[in-house]
């Protein structure tokens, strides 16, 4: 039997100084490159093995569905991610589906990765300093331990003392299996602040929810909430894109619709499934 869980998502910024390049840089004191990324562990386990898959995306929503369609396929297969696999999933074709309308038009820098034992398994983008952090971490957490090691390997012969990493991790999204529900606490950022929630999904009689539904359910309150933000932000006040400059005219009206297609999706799996929250249901 194939089981998921628990899953963890993390913030996560990266800031390596390479300072043995001081002839190619004027300012010493400029990083060489600054990480920025979301990044999702997910415990996997069958009969014949278990891994910690890795996904990585642009965005915590974005995260959050490719990892969904992550877990689907391998409650369906087990044998997904091995080498031998004669028919592996086309991840391309399953991460274009999860891209939204909105992301397409406003958005041109979504993108994500998948890694499984190290090895980079599909990335729409190459990213050298991800492959080698991953290969390293090999679904571990990281750590500047880690993230230096790893960078020690891209930059070739260099000594440690050259390079510098200073590496912050911030949970987001932990979700975690219990045998008659599935719980998922959420730290969102507020106005510069942090606030928590929660949900609990439970399982009905005749089915039980699966942790794609939720990984989805998660990245759709999210993905409203932030896009309500966005909108209390905009000038004019988002209420309208009359009030707003003309050259966000086109993106509110497109947050508008998207944010109506979201609460459609919520109220969806609202009505479905028995959905708890702690302390409160979020602001959408």
């Amino acid at each position: 039997m194939a089981t998921i869980g628990p899953i963890t998502l993390y913030r996560e910024k990266s800031v390596i100084h390479r300072f043995g390049d001081r002839s190619e840089r004027k300012d010493s004191e400029t990083p060489t490159f600054v990480l920025r990324s979301n990044r999702l562990t997910m415990e996997v386990s069958s009969k014949s093995h278990s891994d910690t898959i890795v996904v990585r995306a642009h965005s915590v929503s974005g995260t959050l569905r490719m990892a969904a369609v992550v877990a689907e396929r391998f409650l369906r297969d087990p044998e997904a991610f091995e080498p031998e696999n004669a028919y592996p999933p086309d991840w391309a074709a399953l991460w274009d589906r999860k891209i939204p309308a909105y992301d397409r038009k406003f958005n041109d820098a979504a993108w994500t990765s998948l890694h499984v034992g190290g090895k980079t398994v599909f990335a729409t983008t190459d990213s050298p300093p991800i492959e080698a952090i991953e290969r390293m971490a090999r679904g571990a957490d990281l750590d500047e331990r880690t993230i230096k090691a790893a960078m020690l390997s891209l930059f070739g012969r260099v000594s440690a003392s050259e390079i510098v990493v200073q590496h912050d991790s911030q949970t987001a999204v932990v979700v975690t299996p219990f045998s008659g529900y599935l719980r998922a606490a959420v730290l969102e950022r507020k106005e510069g602040r942090t606030g928590s929630f929660s949900i609990s999904v439970h399982h009905a009689k005749t089915r039980k929810v699966t942790v794609p539904e939720v990984l989805n359910f998660c990245a759709d309150l999210i993905e409203s909430t932030n896009l309500r933000q966005f909108l209390e932000r905009a000038p004019g006040n988002g209420g309208s894109p009359a009030k707003a400059p003309e050259h966000l005219h086109l993106q509110i009206e497109a947050a508008l619709a998207r944010r109506r297609e979201l609460a459609q999706f919520v109220d969806g799996f609202e009505t479905a499934n028995r959905v708890q929250y702690r302390p409160e249901r979020p602001d959408l």
